[in-house]
């Protein structure tokens, strides 16, 4: 009995602990990379910003997300974005550029390039 009361108690006691270290905004979200764009392309909202982007996953599937922002980000950073089965964006971070698939630097250097003659 006291081994059952035991054993419950250390479960009960991990699930709190652990409950306070997962995020459960990331927690089974599917991530995407997306490019930052300049602050033209950005629709302003009642309650701030909202980015319309194209993500990227790491097997370089695209896939279109919409980013919810009380701010503007910076033009041009990088930033890992987690989204649940509704096409919902739950959390977003920056990252490095070393982070980012290669076909989403690949289309940012062809969006960015200029055209040869005027």
């Amino acid at each position: 009995m006291k081994r059952n009361l035991v054993a419950i108690l250390l479960i009960g006691i991990l699930l709190v602990v652990g409950w306070c270290y997962v995020d459960p905004n990331r927690l089974l979200a599917d991530v995407y990379y997306v490019k930052v764009p300049s602050a033209e392309v950005v629709t302003q909202t009642s309650g701030g910003y909202r980015y319309d982007l194209i993500g990227y996953d790491e097997d370089g599937k695209k896939r279109p997300l919409s980013i919810a922002t009380s701010g503007l980000l910076p033009e041009g950073n990088y930033l890992r974005v987690f989204v649940k089965e509704d096409a919902e964006v739950t959390d977003y971070e920056q990252v490095n550029v070393l982070d980012v698939p290669e076909q989403l630097k690949e289309e940012q250097e062809e969006d960015n390039s200029e055209p040869l003659f005027p």
